[in-house]
């Protein structure tokens, strides 16, 4: 099976939710449910980018036919069929599983409000070994930075052009921590994390490095469950605009600004009209969908939530 990582990038409040909720929030996001992270489910996303590729859909003349692996070209709906599976009404005719295994996008860095630098990109050292092992799957080898060590609940790292500290301080929301800096894995780090979000892009780099912040796994928990978006929502009265009775909920959200990544698989074509192999397929698939895109992820999108970037990369590079 071959192998890449994903990120998103939300440009707006992003609602992947669960359906109705038990607790105040009637409209949740999808959590994890071993720690309770916010994650973007890999359905959603398949379903956005199978969408997206379409060759029927309007806009999809730049997409490419591509070679099987006995050197045949196909049309470019033999291709998407190969990628992501045949459609309903075809399935019922003989259906197969697409060669894309889309995971889910897991929280890389809460964006959370800061008395300096308006916000920061904080995560945490349990997140970040999380991405490291991602890494290793797709490069062979552990990446070149170390671990930060965490101890101290009241501590963070930043980086050493840090805008969101003043006198050794850094308050979050309601939260205040003592500033630790100078630690060269702490630099890397975010030197890695802003080139794969923000490639060829100095000046978004820059603004990450400026704001990345790591604190302590058990206030990260607390921010993860605190620091979420969450709105009232209403429904009006044809005519009267007025509030309907009981049309009243609140709905939870990823704030814009947060930072996401996951993992897609390819394995070999299970078409019969397509014979390509898991890095024929791959490479069909990062030609087609480029260096960046944006894209509309999750609910609620004619109220403007769910505009993200979606950047393709590796882990590691």
């Amino acid at each position: 099976m071959e192998t890449m990582c994903y990120y998103i990038h939300a440009l707006t409040a992003l609602h992947a939710g669960t359906g109705q909720g038990v607790g105040v929030v009637d409209l949740p996001i999808a959590r994890e449910k071993s720690t309770g992270l916010p994650i973007v489910p890999g359905s959603g996303i398949k379903g956005v980018l199978r969408e997206e590729l379409n060759p029927s859909n309007a806009g999809a003349d730049d997409l490419q036919p591509c070679e099987d692996s006995d050197g045949n070209t196909k049309e470019k709906e033999q291709c998407w069929e190969a990628l992501f599976g045949p459609t309903a009404q075809d399935a019922e005719k003989g259906g197969f599983a697409g060669a894309l295994n889309i995971q889910d996008a897991q929280l890389l860095c809460l964006p959370v409000r800061s008395v300096y630098g308006v916000f920061a990109w904080v995560t945490c050292p349990f997140i970040l070994e999380r991405y490291r092992r991602d890494s290793k799957q797709i490069v062979g080898t552990s990446p070149d930075w170390g671990m930060p060590c965490l101890e101290d609940g009241e501590k963070a790292w930043v980086t050493d052009d840090s805008k969101i500290d003043e006198k050794e301080k850094v308050f979050l929301e309601d939260l205040d921590f003592d500033v630790l800096k100078n630690n060269g894995n702490v630099n890397t780090l975010a030197d890695k994390i802003a080139a794969a979000i923000f490639p060829n892009d100095d000046t978004w780099q820059r603004f990450f490095k400026e704001r990345f912040m790591i604190i302590p796994d058990n206030v990260f928990s607390f921010l993860a469950e605190t620091a979420t978006e969450v709105r009232a929502r209403i429904k009006l009265k044809e005519g009267t605009r007025t509030v309907e009775k009981g049309a009243l909920w609140y709905e939870e959200n990823l704030p814009a600004e947060t930072l996401l990544w996951g993992m897609i698989g390819c394995d070999r074509s299970r078409s019969e009209n397509h014979t390509g192999t898991a890095k024929d397929l791959m490479k069909h698939f990062q030609e087609q969908i480029g260096a960046e895109k944006g894209l509309q992820i999750g609910g609620n999108a004619t109220v403007g939530r769910g505009r993200v970037r979606w950047v393709p990369g590796q882990l590691g590079a």
